[in-house]
């Protein structure tokens, strides 16, 4: 009997345990254990029930504690995201503005690049890489009106930053190597629009943008200056006719704009100077009748100490036309562009025959560095008869090393005139009416008249070889002709 009750004792304990064990805490097991293991007479029914009781007193009080704080953090998300959009907008608005500086940065960028390469290419069309002490620098750059520095400024201004034009575009030459001159175009955008950074008080942005380009001669002498300009193309004032429509005998060009005689190549021809209201058509072939036309002023010209050339910038007031034989024009003659005497065009020269002829005798000596007019007079040489002309040096030619040369690849009496029609009767054909450009002749200027030749040629005409002839066919869907050439010496950007 003791027996069985001791077992019974033993098997509620191990009971009430149990259960105790799924409603206390950590805490109370580990103490609980510790009870079992001192014996089980400790662990009384009335014991374990007050355990129990204040395990759940405990709990309910934690969980009192946990609501009350959590009643203190209601809103707190709300608050966070709303300082967090707050921010990101800020950071959007201010890399609006950003990507705005960085854009127009990058459009003064490009604008300075362009001009700066437009500002080297003067020097070689110039002919200044090629004869420094012939060409002066101020005439090539001079940091307001040098040939060099109105290229620049005419080609950035052409550029948008934040939608307008450069505030201001500064030019600088750099002529210590004078075979590898250098053009320094500062751009510069002020007032650029801020949208959103006004609000902070700031008004307006500067982007400033910097590029440097250099034109480059190999073929340039240190030892023997000047050296050969290589650039030998340039528009002459000089408008050579070529027929009255619908062009029964043209001269250089038929009517379907091919050339009218191949054997014109390479054979010379006079070109005879004509007053602007005389009509070509008059002029007894084989000569040639021309118009003189009045070009805007050129920008560089040789030294007026050169052979023949101190003439140059002694003309009337707003005429150009010694200069543009003498010197380096700027005009550009194209088979699209509008017709000679038009409004806003190149119009023909209307002064009397004296004066043209005084001055286009002087300005073409100059020209082809001739001492006097009549050949052998200093100028270079063609040969007659038909292709390949040879060009031989002449004793005045700039660059010392080409004087007396057999055969020269080069020559500065190489020009380009352009040619045109007169209209159809019964409109007038002469230089006062509106007269099309139909076309172009290089020609090789041998010298002016008196000169001893079948026909003869006789003074103020001037005697040129054919070197080619070049049609303007308006059907032609290629690249139009253009009177102005291209020259081989390379420029580059260097930053």
């Amino acid at each position: 009997m003791i027996r069985r009750a001791r077992a019974r004792i033993i098997s509620t304990t191990t009971d009430v345990a149990m259960q105790a064990l799924q409603i206390v805490k950590p805490t109370r097991i580990a103490a609980i254990i510790s009870a079992l293991r001192v014996g089980t007479t400790h662990l009384r029914p009335e014991n374990l029930a007050m355990t129990s009781s204040s395990a759940k007193t405990t709990n309910h009080i934690s969980r009192a504690q946990h609501k009350s704080s959590r009643k203190g953090e209601r809103g707190v998300t709300i608050f966070i995201v709303a300082v967090g959009m707050v921010s990101l907008l800020a950071m959007a608005v201010l890399a609006i503005d950003i990507v705005t500086l960085y854009v127009a940065s990058g459009q003064a960028q490009q604008a300075a690049d362009a001009a700066a390469l437009a500002g080297a290419a003067a020097f070689s069309s110039s002919g200044f890489t090629s004869a420094p002490l012939i060409v002066p620098q101020s005439s090539v750059c001079n940091g307001s009106s040098g040939d060099a520095d109105m290229r620049a400024q005419a080609i950035a201004a052409k550029f948008k930053i934040g939608g307008t034009a450069p505030t201001s575009v500064v030019t600088s030459c750099n002529f210590t190597e004078v075979e590898n001159p250098q053009v320094t175009v500062t751009v510069t955008r002020t007032g650029l629009p801020s949208f959103f950074a006004r609000i902070w008080g700031y008004s307006g942005s500067t982007v400033t943008a910097t590029a440097k380009a250099e034109a480059y001669n190999p073929s340039f002498n240190p030892g023997s200056s000047p050296s050969p300009q290589i650039d030998v193309s340039g528009v002459k004032p000089w408008l050579v006719f070529n027929c009255q429509l619908p062009c029964a005998a043209p001269h250089f060009i038929a009517s379907n704009y091919a050339v009218s005689s191949l054997a014109s190549i390479g054979q010379s021809k006079t070109l005879h100077l004509i007053a602007s209201g005389t009509d070509p058509t008059t002029v007894p072939p084989p000569k040639i009748p021309f118009f003189a036309i009045d070009p805007p002023a050129p920008v560089s010209c040789p030294s007026s100490s050169a052979v023949s050339c101190n003439q140059i910038g002694t003309g009337p007031p707003g005429l150009f036309y010694h200069d543009n034989i003498a010197c380096r024009g700027t005009a550009h003659f194209t088979c699209s562009q509008p017709p000679i005497n038009s409004p806003g065009q190149i119009p023909v020269d209307t002064r009397s025959l004296g004066p043209l002829q005084t001055r286009t005798d002087a300005g073409t000596e100059c020209l082809i560095h001739a001492n006097a007019p009549g050949l052998d007079q200093g100028q270079d040489t063609f040969t007659i008869g038909g292709p390949p002309v040879t060009i031989g040096g002449g004793s005045n030619n700039p660059n010392a090393l080409l004087r007396t040369a057999a055969s020269i690849s080069r020559s500065d009496s190489v020009v380009t005139v352009p040619v045109f029609n007169c209209p159809a009767p019964p409109a007038a054909c002469d230089g006062t009416v509106q007269l099309t450009v139909v076309g172009f002749l290089q020609l090789g200027i041998q010298g002016l008249g008196p000169i001893s030749s079948t026909p003869p040629v006789l003074a103020g005409e001037i005697s040129a070889v054919v070197l080619n002839v070049a049609g303007c066919d308006p059907s032609n869907p290629g690249t139009p002709i253009s009177g102005a050439g291209v020259s081989p010496v390379p420029v580059r950007l260097i930053r």
